[in-house]
């Protein structure tokens, strides 16, 4: 046959074919369309993510890699993300280790310039005082101590005209927690789930900071209370513990639905800095606190990170 043959666009939603012969006018549309998709996938941005090799890390891993996001996570134990090769990587850290997440964020930073950061990485506190490398209270310095080092650094990093959204998930514990203090949690009368709570608070606190301390920067910061979730915050736990936490993780929300929730605040543009976002995208804030009493404490925790920043 000589005569051009009909062509068809298959309709992927439906799964049928469209009968009608594809015209000039379509074949444009479908192309600029396509042209937009790929050009969005390829721009979609840069994104760390820490604490991304399981639970609601990863599933926040996989979910910016199908949007075509660049992805670095950090963790203990290293993964691979087939089928996203040049825009998956993997940079062990230790965050009960100051000098050590600095000098690897600080390598991070020399080859990704990140438009979004996740502070997802943390512990359920130990049944027993732990103290890190840096003579800090594990749970502090792991939850929340150390992410407010990486931020610090990758902001420093960055040009001033470079935008940049954070989120740091916390926990509906944060809410125990009535009076904020001045100095750094100390290592004597050690109760896990006030260390817990306490370092949560200030993981969702450090948003409010951190938009306080830039505001001439492209910055936005948001806490999110993703609700109690099947997770592997329990790896310090008793054997016990890790037992009846396990029997109990099916009948707790999956890690995907929460993931794809902050992933779909993190896509928009108004949302409120500082504030607390649940798994329902409502608000709420953060109760008032002693302004001198914050600022003592703020001014501790830069004390104890600030010889790692430079």
């Amino acid at each position: 046959m000589t005569a051009r043959k009909d062509l068809c666009v298959k309709s992927i939603r439906r799964g049928f074919y469209l009968a009608k012969p594809v015209t000039f006018e379509l074949r444009i549309i479908f192309l600029f369309t396509f042209f937009r998709i790929s050009k969005r996938a390829v721009e979609a941005g840069k994104i760390l993510i820490t604490g991304g090799t399981s639970g609601l890390g990863f599933e926040l891993v996989k979910i910016f890699l199908k949007e075509g996001y660049n992805v670095v996570t950090t963790g203990r134990n290293s993964i691979d993300m087939p089928g996203y090769k040049g825009k998956f990587s993997f940079c062990r850290m230790d965050f009960s280790d100051l000098s050590q997440t600095a000098l690897s964020v600080k390598d991070i930073c020399m080859k990704h310039k990140f438009d979004c950061v996740v502070n997802n990485a943390g512990i359920l506190s130990p049944p027993v005082l732990t103290v890190t490398k840096d003579g800090l209270e594990y749970t502090f310095q792991v939850n929340f101590l150390a992410h407010l080092l990486i931020n610090e650094i990758i902001l420093r990093e960055q040009t001033i005209d470079k935008s940049l959204n954070i989120c740091a998930i916390t926990s509906p514990v944060y809410k125990l927690v009535k009076e904020e203090r001045s100095l750094l949690p100390g290592t004597q009368d050690y109760k896990p789930l006030k260390a817990y709570s306490d370092s949560k608070y200030y993981l969702a606190s450090m948003c409010k900071e951190l938009s306080a301390r830039y505001p001439d920067r492209k910055l936005n910061c948001f806490s999110f209370d993703p609700g109690v979730f099947s997770s592997g915050i329990y790896r310090m736990q008793n054997p016990l513990f890790r037992l009846l936490y396990r029997i109990a993780a099916p009948f707790m929300r999956n890690p995907s639905n929460v993931a794809a929730a902050i992933a779909e605040i993190m896509r928009g543009t108004n949302f409120t800095d500082g504030a607390v976002y649940n798994i329902r995208k409502k608000t709420s804030g953060l109760p008032d606190t002693d302004t001198s009493v914050a600022d003592e404490f703020w001014s501790n925790c830069y004390e104890k990170i600030s010889s790692f920043m430079d």
